[in-house]
């Protein structure tokens, strides 16, 4: 299973956003192209992947939406259709209390839970790569089968974050000597796992 957690701090986790102005909403533009990149594919989806986005923006964070390749059913690939499952997940995720989760529709999930966390259950499952342009390069390293990729937004990762990151182990991994855009990552880790798994 391929798993990808987007840390997105100033993305809104009220669902008063204006779907033509997803700049203003924290950048949810950039979280939507994310999405698009980690889960779609021409024709079809991954149906081996899983994407988490932690939404840490006002008013009402820690909020994580979980969107699952395997049984999404009612989302189409573009960026306003995303925002728009976006929105409704976070107006039916009003009232969760804290680690409590809510299937909005097939696929689609939102929980009250920090970023932190997610992290935390993920490391006891799963390996932990970290996307950062100082780690070791993609094509010489040996992914496990369970693998979750973390990345941050236009922001990046707090210090404290990364010293989390650090403690449960999670291995630095660059793909590409250049600084890419979040939305970007994800196609290139899938690239080079697919062909991986090809040439075995």
């Amino acid at each position: 299973m391929r798993e990808f957690i987007l840390l997105a701090l100033k993305a809104r986790t009220s669902p008063d956003f204006n779907l033509t102005k997803l700049q203003e909403a924290g950048n949810l533009s950039l979280v939507c192209q994310t999405i698009l990149n980690t889960l779609w594919i021409s024709n079809n989806l991954r149906r081996d992947t899983i994407m988490h986005v932690a939404l840490n923006g006002p008013e009402f964070p820690p909020k994580i939406i979980s969107i699952y390749g395997e049984s999404l059913k009612s989302c189409e690939p573009d960026e306003v259709t995303i925002a728009r499952c976006i929105k409704k997940a976070l107006k039916e995720g009003l009232n969760l209390k804290l680690n409590e989760e809510k299937e909005v529709s097939p696929g689609f999930r939102i929980s009250k839970k920090a970023f932190e966390t997610l992290v935390k259950e993920k490391s006891k499952t799963s390996q932990l790569i970290y996307l950062h342009p100082e780690g070791e390069d993609i094509r010489r390293f040996n992914f496990d089968k369970n693998t979750t990729f973390i990345l941050g937004d236009y922001i990046g990762l707090p210090r404290k974050t990364e010293k989390l990151l650090a403690r449960l182990k999670a291995k630095k991994i660059k793909i590409s000597p250049l600084t890419l855009f979040a939305s970007h990552c994800p196609i290139i880790v899938h690239n080079e796992l697919d062909r991986k798994e090809n040439s075995q």
